[in-house]
């Protein structure tokens, strides 16, 4: 078997810088004989240089993250620290024992003691090192809205190191070297920022590598990477979706979002991203069900804070409905449940209607009925009440099809 050739390859006195022939040559002749047999020089040599290319990972990333820890200020926040490190354990053991396809990258089943580790920076971004190394900023922790959003990054990331991806930009551009490679990786640490842009612009790598694609090739390699692992996980993949949507509604309403990005920093949220995403999600029969991990596409009760008793449902900070009497909550969690998942659907605005005994529609299905408890609270006609929850839910249903919209 391979793991005992290479046992007794670990196992000899390393003279200096000893070559992979030199290796696998003493190992086979120290091997048991029956052993030797089920094996090859070739898969031996394979492996052995596999194992050296993972050690080298983790050297330049240990390298760079000491540099990253220098000149960013690591985050002191328990209860961010901890939540990154228990979704970030999970979705490492799913990677180490998951051997994902590579669209591009090192196609190798390639494993790594990860670790997770929270910057102070309000800029929603996180990175990778090469080794397993990976980093979140505060920003994102605060722009995320569930541990199922939290999780598709986090996969995003881990592909990133699991694929082998600046090992990969180094063996595909011959003109890269020992100096333009910590250029790179500057600008990963330092966001991108004027110095590392000029250092960049300089060595004209930014200019080789966005015109042989490379980033964009690698972040969608690490789009199905992380979709990959989270099929496996017990997080939602429709979190991968969310996230990227939003990121891609704020770089479009502000520019200057985008403007310090850095060439390996996260390529930035594209229509084309956000529509393979949802092609994924159809590829593994994931319903996409926006309001189990984003509170941007949720319906919410909540008591209402004019009418004593009273209980509203809200959508995106607006008021949809209210109910009152001694069952309001209840009938409020129930219409917000089907009020989910009819959003959820994209419905079209006119989907939405009234219907008889003060019920309201959505498409041919009750989504909730007033009674006369409401309109008594509120001082309107149940006809009037529906009229306005009409009203209110095409606008949530307008919001949610130009979100939607804009990102595909």
């Amino acid at each position: 078997m391979v793991p005992a050739l290479l046992a007794v390859i670990l196992s000899q006195p390393m003279r200096p810088q000893p070559s992979v022939d030199e290796l696998v040559n003493l190992a086979w002749q120290q091997a048991d004989k029956a052993d030797a047999k089920t094996v090859s020089k070739t898969d031996v040599k394979a492996e052995l240089q596999h194992q050296q290319d993972l050690k080298a990972d983790v050297e330049l990333g240990a390298k760079y993250a000491i540099q990253v820890e220098k000149q960013s200020k690591l985050s002191t926040d328990t209860v961010m620290i901890n939540r990154v490190q228990r979704v970030g354990a999970e979705i490492a053991d799913l990677a180490n024992q998951t051997h994902s396809i590579a669209t591009w990258g090192d196609k190798r089943f390639n494993t790594f003691n990860y670790t997770f580790k929270v910057i102070e920076n309000d800029e929603p971004n996180a990175f990778s090192l090469p080794g397993g190394y990976v980093y979140v900023q505060t920003g994102l922790l605060k722009f995320i809205e569930s541990d199922d959003e939290l999780a598709g990054v986090l996969a995003h990331e881990v592909s990133h190191a699991k694929f082998r991806h600046i090992a990969t930009l180094q063996k595909e551009e011959s003109k890269m070297s020992a100096i333009t490679l910590p250029l790179i990786l500057a600008s990963i640490l330092t966001g991108g920022g004027e110095n590392a842009g000029a250092a960049i612009t300089g060595t004209q790598i930014l200019s080789t590598a966005v015109g042989n694609g490379w980033s964009v090739k690698a972040e969608e390699a690490a789009d199905y990477g992380g979709i990959q692992l989270m099929v496996k996980s017990h997080y939602n993949p429709t979190g991968m979706l969310t996230v990227m949507e939003r990121l891609a509604l704020v770089e479009d309403s502000q520019p200057q979002f985008s403007a310090h990005l850095g060439i390996f920093r996260d390529h930035p949220p594209s229509k084309e991203r956000a529509d393979s995403m949802q092609s994924y999600l159809k590829q593994y029969n994931i319903p996409v069900e926006r309001s189990k991990v984003s509170i941007s596409f949720r319906a919410i009760v909540k008591p209402d804070d004019k009418i004593a008793g009273a209980v509203d449902i809200s959508f995106d900070g607006h008021n949809l409905v209210s109910f009152a009497g001694n069952d309001a909550l209840t009938r409020a969690d129930l219409a917000a449940a089907k009020l989910n998942t009819f959003i959820d659907s994209t419905p079209a605005t006119f989907e939405v209607g009234t219907g008889l005994a003060g019920a309201v529609l959505g498409g041919n299905q009750a989504l909730f009925q007033f009674q006369p408890e409401d309109a008594t609270a509120q001082g309107k006609s149940i006809a009037d009440l529906q009229k306005l929850a009409v009203l209110n839910i095409r606008g949530a249903l307008y919001t949610v099809n130009i979100r939607i919209w804009e990102t595909h």
